[in-house]
């Protein structure tokens, strides 16, 4: 499968290119296999990711960004159109007569500064318990009257608030936002994220007695009573 992926590290990040000729599912193989293999080039979460080469549906696109999210926590994947439509928007931006800046600035327009990227998301309400196999996604909050069993998982673009036991897998935050939580009656997860910081918990962990809350205090993950 030589050539069908290729990583290279730069200053940046990473840029991977996908071959134009193979199928989608031999090049997600290959991807998650040298994904494996080449660790040590993530320097952290936010490690920034380019892809190129093979034009994706945006199906397998966002498949493709979930394995980067859920697997290493890294959140800043984009392909190459978008990178390229992003350099052009700079540019644009750059080269702007000054004379229009001061004039928009003394204008009073307030810049928007506020994605609303998730104004108009749905928030999912699970009224059953999440079992070994499913697996729950939603771009706004998630809220499960129930359990999520080991194998179970929930993934949130917003909060993730549990009545019942956490005993899969919990990511809040996925697309980057910090301003997120996760709540639980039962806080016992295989594993748990927070806008793609990990946390891992042992198996000897004694019952805390009390609901309890992980977020994001000082670029670390806090559990907390509730």
């Amino acid at each position: 499968m030589k050539n069908i992926v290729t990583i290279k590290g730069k200053e940046s990040g990473l840029e991977i290119t996908l071959s134009e000729k193979e199928t989608y599912p031999v090049l997600r193989e290959e991807l998650i296999h040298k994904l494996k293999q080449n660790q040590n080039f993530f320097r952290d979460s936010k490690t920034k990711v380019i892809i190129r080469g093979k034009q994706l549906p945006e199906a397998q696109r966002r498949e493709i960004k979930r394995i980067f999210t859920m697997d290493y926590g890294i959140n800043d994947v984009m392909y190459g159109d978008e990178a390229d439509l992003l350099k052009e928007a700079e540019l644009e931006i750059e080269s702007e007569p000054r004379e229009k800046k001061d004039k928009d600035k003394d204008d009073g327009k307030d810049m928007d500064l506020v994605s609303n990227a998730y104004f108009d998301a749905k928030s999912v309400f699970i009224n059953n318990t999440v079992r070994s196999g499913q697996r729950i996604e939603c771009e706004g909050d998630i809220v499960v009257i129930g359990d999520v069993n080991p194998g179970g998982e929930v993934i949130a673009g917003g909060s993730i608030a549990i009545f019942g036991k956490l005993r899969g897998l919990a990511h809040a935050g996925c697309g980057g936002r910090t301003d997120v939580c996760v709540a639980a009656l039962y806080m016992f997860p295989k594993q748990l994220r927070v806008s793609g910081r990990v946390v891992t918990f042992p198996n000897d962990r004694e019952d805390p007695g009390c609901a309890e809350v992980a977020e994001l205090k000082d670029g670390k993950v806090v559990i907390r009573p509730v």
